[in-house]
């Protein structure tokens, strides 16, 4: 029967064996079981940075009313940047992918994430020179002066000079994510939230060998973090399973290929020369130039 014209064309179903665990499990577990595994880990990372904001506040407001008014200024703006670079980007990352790697297309999936990053970084240039241009009459706008605007100033300079870094953190667990994997970007927030939370008043008041740099600290912290956690996130996706695993069987291959060739010439030339010595370039030549030389060589 003829489809109607109204009908949309439905994708051919992808075989089991083509997907990952991981994404059959998301296409084919129950559906409850599957979202509360999915949001327990992003109600863990949500409760510990909600922590994190309010002990990195006290140890601001140690330094003085100033130096809690400043961070005050500046606090708005991060929030912005986390929301729109977890939230708005980062739920459509999420989503792109795995709607891409459900129905097997895991080609679209690898340049969703290329694009994904090139936008982080796009995005993330665009907050650093805004900011570092902007952020002083940005923060007298918003009734910053004296002393409260020089802190202000000083921690969003730091803060805001690493903005590429909170991108690229926030968009590659939004790609872990996609494919499932929600587990992998909560760990690393929460391992990474108690370094900061020892690295922000050691940087602050110059513990041990580390220098004294104020409330400079607090954001050198706050960076440290965010790159260090796009670091591991970064090498745990890199020739994973379901990312960049095309690229790295692609070259896999042709390494298989160049090293199969180069040991056919090698075995065809040998044998060429025990049978017979004086025609040997010419045969071993001809043999490999032909479509069955690795047949031939394993045949000798």
């Amino acid at each position: 029967m003829a489809a109607s014209a109204d009908t949309l064309p439905v994708a051919p179903p992808v075989a089991a064996g083509a997907l990952a665990p991981r994404t059959r499990a998301l296409l084919e577990a129950p559906i409850l079981t599957t979202l509360l595994r999915l949001a327990a880990p992003n109600v863990v990372v949500i409760t510990v940075q909600a922590a994190i904001n309010v002990l990195e506040a006290v140890y601001v407001g140690w330094l003085g009313r100033d130096a809690l008014a400043g961070i005050a200024l500046v606090f708005p703006l991060v929030m912005l940047m986390q929301t729109m670079s977890a939230g708005g980007m980062g739920v459509g990352i999420a989503s792109a992918i795995a709607r891409a790697l459900g129905a097997g297309r895991r080609r679209d999936a690898d340049a969703l994430v290329v694009h994904a990053l090139v936008i982080a970084l796009v995005f993330g240039a665009a907050f650093s020179v805004g900011m570092l241009w902007g952020g002083p009459r940005l923060y007298r706008a918003m009734g910053g002066t004296g002393d409260a605007l020089a802190a202000a100033l000083t921690y969003s300079n730091v803060v805001f000079a690493g903005a590429g870094a909170f991108w690229l953190f926030n968009t590659l667990g939004s790609v872990l994510r996609g494919t499932g994997n929600m587990r992998l970007p909560a760990v690393v927030g929460v391992a990474g939230g108690a370094v900061l939370l020892l690295l922000s008043p050691a940087l602050i008041w110059g513990w041990g060998p580390l220098p004294r740099l104020g409330i400079a600290g607090a954001g050198v912290a706050v960076v440290t973090y965010y790159l260090l956690g796009t670091l591991v996130l970064g090498v745990a996706l890199r020739c994973s399973a379901t990312f960049f695993a095309s690229a790295c069987r692609a070259r896999s291959t042709r390494s298989r290929r160049t090293s199969r060739s180069s040991c056919s010439r090698a075995s065809s030339a040998a044998s060429a020369r025990s049978r017979s010595p004086a025609t040997a370039p010419a045969r071993g030549w001809n043999i490999c130039r032909s479509p069955s030389c690795s047949a031939s060589a394993r045949r000798w």
